[in-house]
């Protein structure tokens, strides 16, 4: 996972927003008047911003590499972090406050088990959330601070709630046929391993260099990033201590 800088909304939403707190609807009523074509041209924004990664476990969205008989399971979705109420307010309105939005993925939602069903352990990211309260953000640096990775590529945290966000509320570690989050950041380590060992001279300076090229990365931004900045991140700071 990697901080999300957000871009300016869609002035039409803003509108849009304006109305629905003028006229005190809850979230969910005023997310309810997003309609084509601006909630497309919103989710078209959030995933630009995104580099067209899920917000929250980073696979590609929408894949289209897919199969085609799976084109459902490439479907991206509007998800809210804090999530909508259905309670009418006369503050501010979450529902279409658009910093409040993410583009996900699926979350398996389709995918089929090895006996052709829906399972719930394969579902991840909002999917898995439904209206779970979260403390990790991807819009909130301080919270994605505690984030590390092991060498199979398993996500973790230093944080006790933040961890359980990861495998309990969202499922980042999910390990099934429907999909294989860790052994797929996996492969983004041992790539970035392998173009480092590539290199000749000092071992900071290449960790740095590759930094560069990772956090600077423009939409599209390579699947499963996260791993790759906090590892030579990791590297440069052991350096520094030694």
């Amino acid at each position: 996972m990697i901080l999300i800088r957000k871009l300016p909304a869609p002035p039409e939403l803003d509108e849009l927003k304006r109305k629905a707190e003028e006229q005190g609807l809850s979230d969910k009523e005023a997310y309810d008047l997003l309609r084509n074509p601006l909630k497309t041209q919103v989710r078209d924004a959030l995933m630009h911003e995104q580099g067209h990664l899920c917000a929250y476990c980073m696979r590609r969205i929408p894949d289209e590499r897919i199969s085609e008989e799976d084109k459902d399971l490439s479907d991206v979705y509007i998800e809210h972090w804090q999530a909508r109420s259905a309670v009418r307010k006369t503050s501010e309105n979450k529902g279409l406050d658009y910093n409040n939005m993410l583009a996900v993925c699926s979350g398996n939602e389709k995918a089929p088990s090895a006996t052709g069903k829906r399972k719930k352990r394969y579902f991840t990211c909002d999917k898995k959330r439904d209206n779970a309260p979260l403390k990790i953000n991807p819009l909130d640096a301080s919270t994605l601070q505690t984030i590390y990775y092991l060498s199979d590529g398993t996500i973790k945290s230093t944080d006790k709630v933040i961890e359980d966000d990861i495998n309990v509320r969202l499922n980042l570690n999910c390990n099934t046929e429907a999909v294989t989050l860790p052994q797929n950041r996996k492969a983004v380590l041992d790539a970035v391993q392998e173009e480092l060992d590539k290199q000749d001279g000092d071992w900071y300076q290449r960790c740095k260099d590759q930094l560069d090229i990772w956090e600077n990365e423009e939409d599209p931004k390579t699947p499963y990033i996260g791993i790759a900045i906090w590892w030579l991140k990791d590297q440069m700071r052991h350096l520094l201590e030694d």
